[in-house]
């Protein structure tokens, strides 16, 4: 929330201007607003109270970059007020900055110790920061001053998010909204707190009141489809809503293409249409199955995708020609991102396109890993037990590798880790060790690794872009999942309508890898005594 353009009283040409803008601020016209701040500005380019308008005119037109050099700006020429100093942490959080916010904040809080606004924001930004002791304390003490107690409350709740404490954010936030019933924010981050604890009925209701008080907002409305699709509700409202993750993402599907987005109301045969991929190299492998059913309905399909799943996936059923971003693209008539063609095909649960495999490694690669990977005899196991921590919600889908160990531990496999990067806890675990391999260390990009996955028996991952490989390869892989998984997973089944040859294996309580590690490994045994003779 910005914090309030004060009403201060001016004086000289500017005056005119600047009461303009004020009112054209307040009547939600932030855009005209800014230019009447602007006219100020280039008379007198340090005048205060324009820079301090134009930058919350500027963060209302969602340009924080623009806003932080002016409210800089505006702290400098007025030292003794808190309010530049306000506005300027408010633009650090809406640029993801929150440890310059929190100095910005905890100077407006120096300035003006009554401002419970202040020590409000001063504890989100620290929560933002992930030093919750700290970020719990200032929004306690924000508690006990007058003012600011539904942003307090909701502060709260996202630091108790933050720590996993669930049920005691879900507390926080229902008595923000008790505070103040129309208070979107709160109802927003009660869907997700309920979400988190797979509440899914419970965080839909309050997405829904969130939206009814902001009826466009895009994150909501893609939070609405993440529950519905999380629920196994494939709708149109729940692919059309899956849309707007465009406008969270801050970028458009049309890519500045000439050529019509296709939607599936035109006819496809006869036409060359582009599909491209537009997240990670997990989404890239599970959806290119799409061009194969396009290329059924008569289109030429090209494909645009990561340079490291390029060689992997050009032999994919369906598609004429594979390029990588960045390579000069051929003449389409259609394009369409990948994760949007179930939307344009109106994709339902019954309807998904599963038959395995969809793409194969390159022959040259098999033979040379089946001639590295010689047979053993053994049961050969694939592992995976953590992903790429720079993804959002790498800590939550990720396995210690201590927790993890027990797998290694079954006798009567070949293990082999398709695990990349392993550091100096991971590594003496696979090195020299029997029946214990680490090929992954030699590849060059996906083509290999499915190589390397097609002389496997199975693979045991979690939710990472290998398991995403395994299972378009038709390989047979059990999937570690966090108690609230990715909406792909569903809930309440251990199958995955995506990939026949997949079973799941769930977190029974958030955290608990533990319980999972060993469902995981009494399986394995199982699986051993029943295929393979334990050696």
């Amino acid at each position: 929330m910005l914090p309030r353009t004060p009403s201060l009283p001016v004086a000289g040409a500017a005056t005119s201007a600047l009461q303009k803008g004020a009112c054209l601020f307040n009547e939600g016209k932030y855009a005209e607003a800014h230019e009447c701040f602007e006219r100020v500005l280039k008379k007198d380019p340090r005048h205060p109270l324009a820079l301090l308008h134009n930058g919350n005119a500027l963060l209302k037109l969602k340009q924080p970059q623009r806003a932080i050099p002016c409210l800089l700006q505006a702290a400098k020429a007025r030292p003794a007020a808190h309010e530049p100093h306000l506005a300027l942490g408010t633009a650090h959080i809406a640029n993801a900055q929150p440890a310059d916010a929190a100095a910005s904040f905890r100077t407006a809080a120096s300035l003006r110790p009554q401002c419970a606004e202040a020590w409000s924001h001063l504890g989100h930004a620290l929560g933002a920061a992930r030093r919750f002791d700290e970020a719990e304390a200032v929004l306690r003490h924000a508690l006990t001053l007058p003012t600011y107690r539904p942003e307090t409350l909701n502060h709260l709740g996202l630091v108790a998010t933050g720590r996993g404490r669930l049920d005691e954010a879900v507390e926080y936030f229902l008595e923000s909204i008790r505070c103040r019933p129309k208070f979107f924010q709160a109802w927003s981050n009660l869907g997700n707190a309920l979400r988190a604890q797979n509440q899914l009925d419970e965080a839909l209701v309050a997405y829904r009141h969130s939206l009814a008080i902001e009826p466009n907002n895009a994150i909501v409305k893609f939070n609405i489809a993440i529950v519905l699709l999380l629920q196994g509700q494939l709708t149109k409202e729940a692919w059309l809503k899956y849309e707007y993750r465009w406008v969270t993402l801050n970028c458009s599907p049309h890519r500045g293409f000439m050529q019509p987005l296709w939607r599936g109301e035109e006819p496809l045969a006869g036409k060359s249409i582009l599909l491209y991929a537009e997240q990670g190299f997990g989404d890239t492998i599970q959806f290119i199955r799409y061009a194969a059913v396009l290329a059924a309905r008569g289109a030429t399909v090209h494909v645009e995708v990561q340079k490291g799943v390029k060689t992997l996936l050009q032999g994919a059923a369906g598609t004429a020609s594979v390029f990588a971003q960045g390579e000069p693209l051929p003449h389409f008539d259609l394009h369409c991102p990948l994760l949007s063609v179930p939307f344009a095909l109106d994709t339902q649960l019954d309807s998904i396109p599963a038959e395995v495999p969809y793409f194969r490694a390159p022959r040259a690669l098999a033979e040379t890993w089946s001639q590295r990977l010689a047979p053993s005899g053994k049961f050969r196991v694939g592992l995976v037990w953590r992903g790429n921590p720079k993804h959002a919600n790498d800590a939550n889908r990720s396995v210690p590798f201590e927790t993890f160990r027990p797998v290694l531990e079954v006798k009567g496999c070949e293990f082999v880790c398709l695990q990349l990067g392993l550091n100096e806890t991971e590594a003496p675990a696979f090195a020299g060790q029997p029946n214990r391999s680490n090929p992954v260390a030699q590849v060059a990009d996906f083509a290999e690794t499915a190589a390397i996955i097609e002389q496997l028996d199975l693979v045991i991952a979690v939710d990472t872009s290998v398991a995403h490989l395994a299972g378009g390869l038709g390989k047979p892989v059990w999937l570690l999942l966090p108690f609230s998984p990715d909406w792909r997973w569903l809930l309440g089944r251990d199958d995955s309508p995506w990939y026949p040859g997949m079973r799941l294996f769930r977190q029974p309580a958030i955290g608990d890898w533990t319980s999972v590690v060993a469902n995981i490994t009494q399986n394995l045994v199982t699986e051993l005594s029943t295929t393979h003779a334990v050696a």
